[in-house]
């Protein structure tokens, strides 16, 4: 999912996901187009990172395969002319390779459920 969001779903996603980040392991990551993102530890650090045209990813949920992956589920956000671009992805870490963040499909129940209450909040807004 690609979408583009306003500041105030902004604040709303980072309020939502800001106790899921404090967790976050202390990395680099790249994502697929070998562009550096960074995984905020905060609401705060995560706006002024976006401030500086950063990309971060924001987790939602975590998962670990058998192999002993950890991947975490949520979103690469990045600074658009328009608004802040979205794009829900997975953060991969595996011992000592270099982690790295691809886009994925909403399929964990936690990402689809942030998802919806983003867009909620979006409709109730706009009706008052």
């Amino acid at each position: 999912m690609h979408t583009i969001i306003s500041a105030e779903q902004l604040r709303i996603l980072l309020n939502d996901t800001r106790q899921t980040m404090g967790e976050q392991p202390w990395i680099q990551a790249t994502d697929d187009h070998a562009q550096a993102v960074n995984i905020p530890h905060g609401k705060m650090e995560a706006l002024q990172r976006l401030e500086k045209d950063e990309r971060v990813f924001v987790p939602v949920a975590r998962t670990q395969k058998k192999n002993g992956k950890l991947i975490e589920h949520g979103f690469e956000i990045h600074r658009r002319e328009s608004g802040w671009e979205v794009v829900t992805a997975a953060l991969e870490l595996a011992g000592d390779e270099q982690a790295k963040v691809r886009v994925e499909a909403a399929r964990n129940h936690a990402v689809q459920q942030e998802l919806e209450r983003l867009r909620l909040r979006v409709s109730r807004a706009r009706v008052h």
